[in-house]
């Protein structure tokens, strides 16, 4: 129903059924301007003095104050533009309140730009017989006056707030809640592999998405790539979701977990609007608002568990993992057994060695790998001799 009420008011709006209680000033540029009545707007003129006499301003926002002592938070908007121009686009319009004014107000400018843009394009075809580059419209909210039943405007303050309040009076703890926790952010810390490193990444940036203003897409996109660089990573052939299932019997995620990735993978590539387009944008239906909703559509949250537990559990299967380059030596010469580039790269070791034995050559990285690493070798699960020139050792884990 409110939605219903808010397309009928857009609608009044623009045949002059609703006298308009709002009158919302944008500053807009591009390559032709024509100052007159345009789709329910009106563009016009307006000097830069007379702009600072009305007091023209970008739509402010500031951080609210509150009673936490420690905390993090986010402005709901930030304006990134900077924009100088005498062409105005102003837009009367009826809201029950200034955030509907003013998300109605941008949702019409910003279609008008839309069009406008791709006008531009037909034109600069049309005259010069060769094809435009797309020169977007620009548009830049600047001031919103109140109207009175007789149309006389007042000067209305319209600055957004901050939003949610993150982590209030934090820290709660000086010590890990459990004792193996130290040892586990070293490990992964000093454990230097590509991928991993590629999906801590994604997956950070991901959860500080909403805090550094990036957009609901790349949110989104983040997230879920920080799982699908690991599965690509394991498994190169076959659809995704059938690699899914060769990656959960290597990396131990659980029945739910994948379908839980396959369920992410469906809404991501085919059902929201995030890596492809969807067939309708439902936030048109909506009520005006501000911000301006986004179409992006995610079943779980950003801070859900389960792109974290594929990082763990891929890097604790990594971690198992030993990767031996054999090096034949001639009779007589010294066998030697060490760690290559382990700034650069962890758990890649070589063996220079005359066995030629599979079974004596696997026994002899057994016990190098023992005594290098100072393990029992009932901690080794297996040592896999893929070539004369290479194999793999697993511990349990």
């Amino acid at each position: 129903e409110p939605c219903v009420r808010s397309f009928n008011a857009i609608i009044a709006n623009m045949i002059g059924l609703e006298k308009p209680n709002y009158r919302i000033y944008a500053l807009i540029i591009g390559e032709v301007l024509t100052p007159g009545k345009i789709f329910g707007c009106e563009i016009m003129k307006i000097s830069f003095e007379d702009q600072r006499l009305k007091k023209f301003s970008p739509i402010q926002s500031i951080f609210s104050d509150d009673e936490y002592v420690t905390y993090a938070s986010t402005l709901l908007y930030v304006d990134p533009i900077r924009l100088k121009s005498e062409y105005v686009m102003i837009y009367d319009i009826k809201e029950r309140d200034i955030n509907s004014a003013v998300g109605g107000a941008i949702r019409y400018f910003d279609k008008i730009c839309r069009y406008l843009t791709v006008s531009y394009a037909q034109d600069f075809k049309n005259y010069t017989k060769r094809n435009s580059i797309l020169s977007p419209y620009l548009y830049q909210v600047n001031k919103i006056s109140a109207l009175d039943d007789e149309g006389v405007e007042s000067d209305l303050k319209f600055i957004v707030k901050s939003g949610i309040i993150y982590l209030p009076n934090r820290p709660e703890l000086n010590i890990w809640r459990h004792a193996d926790t130290q040892h586990f952010l070293e490990n992964i810390f000093n454990f230097h592999d590509d991928i991993l490193e590629r999906t801590i990444k994604y997956l950070y940036r991901s959860s500080i998405g909403h805090f550094v203003k990036d957009s609901p897409e790349k949110i989104v996109l983040d997230h879920f790539k920080s799982i699908e660089v690991v599965i690509n990573s394991l498994v190169k052939r076959g659809s995704f979701k059938k690699r899914v299932d060769k990656v959960a019997k290597l990396i131990r995620l659980t029945d739910p977990e994948k379908e839980k990735i396959k369920k992410l993978w469906d809404e991501r590539s085919k059902y929201s609007d995030t890596a492809h387009p969807s067939a309708l944008d439902q936030t048109e239906r909506y009520p005006n608002q501000f911000p301006l909703p986004s179409n992006v559509n995610f079943s779980y949250p950003i801070n859900d568990s389960i792109s974290v537990d594929v990082c763990i559990k891929y890097f604790l299967y990594k971690k198992s993992l030993f990767y031996i380059e054999i090096d034949y030596i001639s009779p007589g010469d010294e066998e030697t057994f060490g760690e290559v580039n382990a700034q650069w790269e962890s758990n890649r070791l070589f063996f220079s060695t005359t066995e030629k034995n599979k079974d004596k050559l696997k026994q002899k990285i057994l016990e190098n790998f023992s005594r290098l690493f100072k393990i029992n070798e009932k901690s080794i699960e297996k040592i896999t001799i893929y070539s004369r020139k290479k194999a793999v050792l697993q511990v349990v884990y």
